[in-house]
């Protein structure tokens, strides 16, 4: 005579209907059950994968242009922009103080020498060593202005610049946080035991 299997639920010698998932026999009456807990607990997951999506959404919605990390990365760049064009505004500065001191210097001397010829010519007040001293001068005159014409060479030194490293002057790094990780219930025999399954 062949045993008969026991329920696993009720625990009579009346267990008709097997399951794969736990390997255990029931009865028609607590195989339902049975399958009721299974039910209870898939509607269980689309609850925690509902609370996951939000989650995730959540998490996603963080990447956009008002994210705190954005907005950092903004200020510097407006910041550093900023730096960049005073720095740029000093050296303009530094090109035309060039470029013109030398023109502004000898525009100022030959003022002054024009003001001394005119007085010294209106009041006759001059002897020979001072005609000798006026002719240097206008020489002199004549050589600057020579050299005012050519120009003077001056260059734009921008060695720092090509030395910055633009890619790592600012860049992003992940950083892992610690999080504590939540108890998922432990699965045996392919289901998941809760306090209210028995154990086989």
């Amino acid at each position: 005579m062949a045993k008969s299997n026991q329920c696993s639920t009720c625990q009579k010698p009346i267990g008709i209907i097997h399951c794969v998932g736990c390997d255990g026999y029931f009865c028609t009456k607590d195989f339902k059950g049975h399958r009721e807990i299974l039910f209870t607990e898939m509607e269980k997951l689309v609850e925690e994968r509902n609370k996951l999506q939000e989650k995730i959404t959540k998490a996603t919605k963080g990447n956009s242009l008002s994210n705190p990390l954005i907005e950092e990365i903004n200020a510097w760049e407006k910041t550093t922009i900023e730096k960049v064009r005073q720095t740029a505004e000093q050296v303009r500065q530094q090109a035309n103080q060039l470029m013109n001191s030398k023109s502004m210097k000898t525009t100022n001397e030959f003022r002054s020498f024009s003001t001394e010829l005119a007085n010294m010519k209106e009041t006759e007040d001059y002897v020979e060593h001072d005609l000798a001293r006026l002719k240097q001068k206008i020489d002199q005159f004549n050589v600057e202005l020579t050299q005012l014409s050519h120009g003077t060479i001056i260059e734009l030194n921008k060695e720092e610049n090509e030395r910055i490293n633009w890619n790592r002057m600012i860049y992003v790094q992940e950083k892992p946080v610690e999080v504590e990780r939540q108890q998922t219930p432990t699965r045996q025999q392919g289901m998941f035991l809760t306090s209210n399954l028995n154990k086989f």
